[in-house]
C-alpha cells in the first residue's frame, strides 16, 4: 500500500477541525473540493498536506489526494454534527477508533439492519469509480450516524484508503477486499458489549 503520509495529514488535519462549527458546516454542504463552500476548509487541508501530494499545474484540477483527503473530512463533518465528544479516534491501542467498515460490521450483526446495509455496501464494492465510491461513503457514514453515535471512526485511514483506491484499478480492488474483509467479519454480541 502506499505510504501513510496522507494519513498523517489528515489526522492533523481533523483536530483542527473538532468544534469549528462554521468550517464543519461549509464541509456539509460541498459536496467536492470544487465548490464554494470547500473554501473554508483549504487553509486547514493545504498547510498540512505535503507539496508531493498538491496539484502543481495551479489550473483548478484537485489531485487524487486532496480529493481522497476533502471526501474524508467532509464524512467526519457529517458524523461530528450535534454530537458533543469528538468522532474521529486514530486505530491503535491507546484509542476506540475503528475502520468504517468494521464499524458498520456492529450495525450489520441487527438483524433488521443486515439485508438494507448489505445492499448498500455491495453497490459500493461494485464500482471503480471514486465518486461513486466516495458518495456511497458518505451515506453509509449517515446511516451508522442514525443508528450508533458512540462509535469514533479513523477518518485518516479512510482518506488514505479513498486516495489508494483512486491509485489503479488493481488497488481499487485491494481497497474493497479489504473493506470487504473489515465488513463481513463475523460481529459476536456480548452482554457487556460488542466483541469479535
Amino acid at each position: 500500500m502506499a505510504d501513510e503520509v496522507l494519513k498523517k495529514s489528515t489526522a492533523r488535519i481533523l483536530p483542527q477541525l473538532y468544534g469549528n462549527k462554521a468550517v464543519l458546516a461549509n464541509l456539509r454542504e460541498a459536496v467536492n473540493i470544487n465548490d464554494k463552500r470547500a473554501q473554508a476548509v483549504w487553509p486547514f487541508m493545504f498547510t498540512e498536506m505535503d507539496t508531493k501530494y498538491l496539484s502543481r499545474n495551479f489550473e483548478g484540477k484537485p489531485t487524487n489526494a486532496e480529493n481522497a483527503i476533502y471526501a474524508a473530512l467532509r464524512c467526519y463533518a457529517i458524523h461530528q454534527q450535534g454530537i458533543d465528544e469528538c468522532v474521529y479516534a486514530p486505530v491503535n491501542g491507546d484509542s476506540d477508533g475503528l475502520p468504517l467498515f468494521k464499524a458498520l460490521a456492529y450495525l450489520r450483526a441487527d438483524e433488521s439492519m443486515r439485508v438494507a446495509l448489505d445492499r448498500r455496501v455491495q453497490s459500493l464494492f461494485s464500482s471503480r469509480q471514486p465518486a461513486s465510491v466516495t458518495r456511497g461513503i458518505t451515506q453509509l457514514v449517515r446511516i451508522l450516524k442514525s443508528n450508533n453515535r458512540n462509535l469514533k471512526i479513523d477518518y485518516s485511514q479512510l482518506a488514505q484508503d479513498l486516495y489508494y483506491f483512486e491509485s489503479s484499478f488493481q488497488s481499487a480492488g485491494q481497497i474493497c477486499l479489504k473493506w470487504g474483509q473489515q465488513y463481513y467479519r463475523q460481529i459476536v454480541k456480548e452482554k457487556d458489549g460488542i466483541e469479535e
